[in-house]
Parts: structure tokens; C-alpha cells; sequence
């Protein structure tokens, strides 16, 4: 073992504690003196290592830039901080690793690559490369070619980072948005939300009506308001997104229609198996064409005077690499000419 040598730091004199909180005061106390002991032990690990490998004082100097006797020093300082352990016996050409050296380097490199480890962990996720997204969507927005593409192809360019993805109101969306417990919403937009968060408009839906084939307004291309006055209708739920139900009757009232509402439906699936059944008319919004059921035709609502933008939605006090890099591919996405 090494000749002990002064430490490079003085001993640090602690005052008592008070008598009334010694007890609570203890366990803190504790923890403090073991990570100051860890950090102690953890300095010397480079200047072992150099000495583990070179087996030679001089060539662990001068691979390390250091004096000689500083290096000594170092290593006297962590076998004396491990206990008195032995980690070097001196002989005639350099120094032999005792067995508890060896079993120290084996320590030793293993921390030093965990502590690399985490500082590529770390870079990766300020760049947004690792971490989690939590992307909620309206079913508007859902049915909309865009939105399949971009979790796709941001699970294609992040395989490290943990996208999670699920439906819900746009209402509901706000609220968890500014609450922090989503990170990218996807809603029917509303004027307020430019207060409350960053958004990029990702184009507009509208209402139209779902019936069956063989009812006699599936004959016209087009119907107004006053043809479905009377008709039981398939509605939006209004404990599902209440400022739309409002905003419906609004346009509803203010073209003279009364809704007759016979079912308030959450989904357009919904909507789509009732109008089948001969339940009522649906109107419903995120429709296409090409993805309804047999039997269900679409028809515009020509003199419903309710557009529906989109937004996507984040907080404008989020400033993570990660968000940052999703709201990126969402606007890559919408630069692209084929994309409606």
C-alpha cells in the first residue's frame, strides 16, 4: 500500500446539530456524507485506471500530464478512502495490480462506460432523439390521410423515442394540453387556442349527412337545412364536445331549423350503423366517401353555415427538442403538394 498522503481537501468542521431536530435531521445527514465519500472516490478513478493499465507510475504520468508525485498522491488518497485497501504493490520495474485492483478496474471501467452512456442518453434526448411524445388526436382529424403518415414516419426517423397516440375530444384535448398531460393535440380549432398555445392550421372538415341509399333525399346531390327539418337526427354528443353541440344549434336556429335530435352518437361509426337501422340521419363530420359502410351514401349540407378548421396544438411553454421535432414533420408533411 501506498505511503498515506495529505488529501487534497481539508476536513470539513460541522457544526451540531440542534437538539430538537437531530433525529430528522439524521437520515438527510447520511445520505449527504455518503455522496460526498462517492464523489471523493469516484475523482481518483481516471488516475487508477492510467496506473491499472500502464502497471508503471512514470508511463501513468506522463499519459495523464501530471507529475509523478501528484499521481502517487492519488493513488494513496483513493486506497485510503476505500478503507486502507491495497490496489498496487510497488516492485523494481513499476507497480503489480493486487487482486482487489483488478476487481476495482473491472468497477471502475464499468462506471466510466455507464457514465458515457448517460451523457449520450442525455445529449440524445435534448436533441429529441429519445424521450416520450404524447400526440391526442379528434376523430376528425384521425380519419384525415395526414395524420396516419406523420406517426408513421415519426416512428420511422425516432425509433428511440416512445410516441403514444390516442383519440380523444377536442375539448378534453384542451384541457390536458394546458394541464401538461399531453404534449401535441390535434382539435376542431377555436378561437381562444391562439391565446393559450402555439398551433399551425392543418386544413378544415365539414358536416355533412349520412343516410340510407333508398331514402328519398339520397336522390338529390345536395340538401339544405329545411329538407331534414323534422328528420330525426343522429347528433354529435354534447357531454363529448359542448361548445360544437352549441355551435350546431347555432347554425341550426340560425337558418330557421330546429334539430329534431333523436340519438346523441359519440363516433361517425356510430352514426353510420343507425342511420342503417333507420334510427335517423347523421350528421357528421370527419366522413369519406370511400369508407362508408354499404348501404350509406354522403350528401353536402349545402346552407350550413358551420367550417370546422384544424389545428394542432402545443404549449407554448413546452420547448422540447422533441415536440419541436414532431411539429417539424407535421410541417414537412403539409408543404407537400399532394397532401390535401
Amino acid at each position: 500500500m501506498y505511503k498515506d498522503h495529505e488529501a487534497d481537501t481539508a476536513p470539513v468542521t460541522r457544526a451540531p446539530s440542534a437538539p430538537s431536530t437531530t433525529a430528522s435531521l439524521q437520515p438527510a445527514m447520511a445520505s449527504g456524507v455518503a455522496t460526498l465519500r462517492t464523489l471523493r472516490i469516484a475523482k481518483h478513478f481516471p488516475f487508477f485506471l492510467a496506473v491499472a493499465e500502464e502497471q508503471n507510475l512514470h508511463r501513468a504520468a506522463e499519459r495523464l500530464n501530471i507529475a509523478q508525485s501528484a499521481l502517487s498522491r492519488r493513488i494513496a488518497d483513493l486506497e485510503r478512502e476505500l478503507g486502507g485497501v491495497a490496489l498496487f504493490e510497488r516492485q523494481a520495474r513499476g507497480v503489480a495490480i493486487t487482486q482487489a485492483g483488478r476487481e476495482l478496474a473491472k468497477d471502475v471501467r464499468r462506471i466510466l462506460m455507464s457514465i458515457e452512456e448517460a451523457g449520450r442518453h442525455v445529449k440524445s434526448v435534448a436533441l429529441g432523439d429519445r424521450g416520450t411524445i404524447r400526440v391526442s388526436f379528434s376523430e376528425a382529424m384521425l380519419r384525415r390521410p395526414i395524420l396516419p403518415l406523420v406517426l408513421r414516419d415519426f416512428r420511422k426517423r425516432y425509433p428511440d423515442v416512445d410516441l403514444r397516440a390516442f383519440p380523444l375530444p377536442s375539448d378534453a384535448q384542451r384541457s390536458r394540453l394546458g394541464a401538461g398531460e399531453i404534449d401535441v393535440a390535434f382539435v376542431i380549432d377555436e378561437s381562444s387556442d391562439r391565446d393559450q398555445f402555439h398551433s399551425l392550421a392543418m386544413g378544415e372538415d365539414k358536416f355533412v349527412l349520412a343516410l340510407p341509399d333508398d331514402h328519398p333525399l339520397a336522390a338529390l346531390p345536395h340538401v339544405r337545412l329545411r329538407d331534414i327539418a323534422g328528420e330525426p337526427l343522429l347528433w354529435p354528443a354534447r357531454h363529448v364536445s359542448p361548445r360544437l353541440f352549441d355551435r350546431m344549434i347555432a347554425a341550426f336556429d340560425a337558418q330557421g331549423v330546429s334539430p329534431n335530435i333523436a340519438v346523441e352518437v359519440m363516433a361517425v361509426d356510430i352514426a353510420y350503423e343507425l342511420a342503417a337501422a333507420r334510427i335517423g340521419l347523421g350528421v357528421v363530420t370527419a366522413a369519406r366517401p370511400d369508407r362508408t359502410p354499404p348501404g350509406i351514401v354522403l350528401r353536402d349540407i349545402v346552407d350550413l353555415d358551420l367550417p370546422l378548421p384544424l389545428s394542432m396544438l402545443w404549449s407554448s411553454a413546452n420547448g422540447s427538442a422533441l415536440v419541436g421535432n414532431f411539429v417539424e414533420l407535421v410541417r414537412e408533411r403539409l408543404a407537400e403538394p399532394t397532401e390535401a
